[in-house]
């Protein structure tokens, strides 16, 4: 099977671990086209002021880039993990050419992303999503007439595993993600329930240096990490926040938002002890690890006074959850349930 796949390269990009494990698979042959290539990311407003002057030459570039490859090589899917810098033309010429187009899609709406990513989504002949929710709202709720299929996101075997527990800590509570205001209510609302100065607290992810001013000084702010070091700080903690985005409107309606996310997965790999915002999904991943789970603030702040206080317990729940995500909840096992649906593509291809 022949796959051009498009995505984010950087270290620690979800798209990148997908890549890779695809290309771990001996029944795929993959080429790549790096989608970060041609939208550089730069702090200077100067150069972002450019970026968006030349924005569509390098959508023009990237999408002769993609034909050219595709002339070339001829796979037999154009594969992209989310496809932000994928629009509507693009995907009608390589269906043209005879290509089926498949969207991995990893976020709670694609809605939530503009028109012209919106529109997008539904020109693929098929969209995987990491969530469970989607298939059964596709047509009714997001008004898409094209197919979608489930795979639950994962963990990379080679960024994310660790065979033992950390011996280590230099923090109480390490929280990695990026800034979100749902997230931002509920780590203010923690702080001021945890207001013993001896709990060491780090926050890590873009977007947190603007709630400083609301969070206790002593609380470290590293800003945003990947790769090795996203690991390394998570596992600088005695047990980690995993929180997810439920507070979801669009156009004005409530929307479904995240049941899991990618640290359901990288933390239970990683060897960490984790707290888990609930939902029935995640319960049904862990519950039987006794991975703690909280609904708000108040909840959560009494998880971390408990478990502080009893440190067998947490090296018994990390590996209990470690024992269940390795190696099932894989990137590499992933891959497998996604190589089955992509040959039924090529087996009605063939029929049609």
């Amino acid at each position: 099977m022949k796959i051009l796949f498009v995505g984010q390269t950087w270290l620690g990009s979800c798209a990148r671990s997908m890549k890779e494990a695809l290309a771990r698979h001996p029944e795929i042959e993959l080429d790549e086209l790096a989608e970060d290539a041609f939208t550089p990311k730069v702090n200077s407003k100067l150069l972002r002021g450019l970026n968006k002057l030349v924005r569509p030459l390098y959508q023009k570039e990237f999408n002769q880039q993609v034909v050219e490859k595709i002339r070339h090589g001829m796979p037999d899917f154009l594969v992209t993990y989310k496809g932000g810098f994928v629009g509507t033309d693009l995907l009608q010429s390589v269906s043209s050419m005879g290509v089926k187009t498949v969207n991995i899609y990893p976020d709670y709406s694609p809605q939530a992303y503009g028109l012209a990513h919106r529109q997008a989504v539904g020109q693929y002949d098929l969209v995987i999503s990491t969530k469970e929710y989607h298939p059964g709202l596709w047509s009714d709720l997001y008004r898409y007439a094209n197919r979608c299929r489930f795979v639950p996101q994962g963990y990379d075997p080679l960024l994310h595993y660790r065979d033992a527990p950390s011996t280590s800590f230099e923090y109480d509570v390490v929280m990695i993600a990026t800034y979100r205001e749902e997230y931002g209510r509920l780590i203010v609302e923690l702080a001021a329930l945890l207001n013993e100065k001896n709990i060491r607290v780090a926050i890590g992810g873009h977007g947190w240096s603007a709630k400083a001013d609301s969070l206790p000084s002593h609380w470290f702010l590293p800003g945003a990490v990947h790769g090795d070091d996203y690991i390394s700080l998570l596992r600088s903690g005695k047990m980690c926040i995993a929180p997810l985005t439920r507070d979801v409107v669009i156009d004005g309606a409530r929307q479904p938002g995240d049941v899991d996310t990618t640290r359901s997965y990288e933390l239970a790999a990683s060897y960490c002890f984790f707290i888990h915002q609930r939902t029935d999904y995640v319960s049904g991943l862990y519950g039987s690890a006794g991975v703690p789970m909280f609904d708000d603030a108040t909840e959560l702040a009494d998880h971390i006074r408990y478990f502080l206080a009893h440190d067998e317990e947490r090296v018994d729940v990390a590996r209990k959850a470690h024992e269940l995500a390795v190696p099932d909840f894989s990137l590499d096992a992933r891959v497998v349930e996604i190589i089955s649906i992509l040959e039924k593509e090529l087996d009605t291809q063939v029929v049609g």
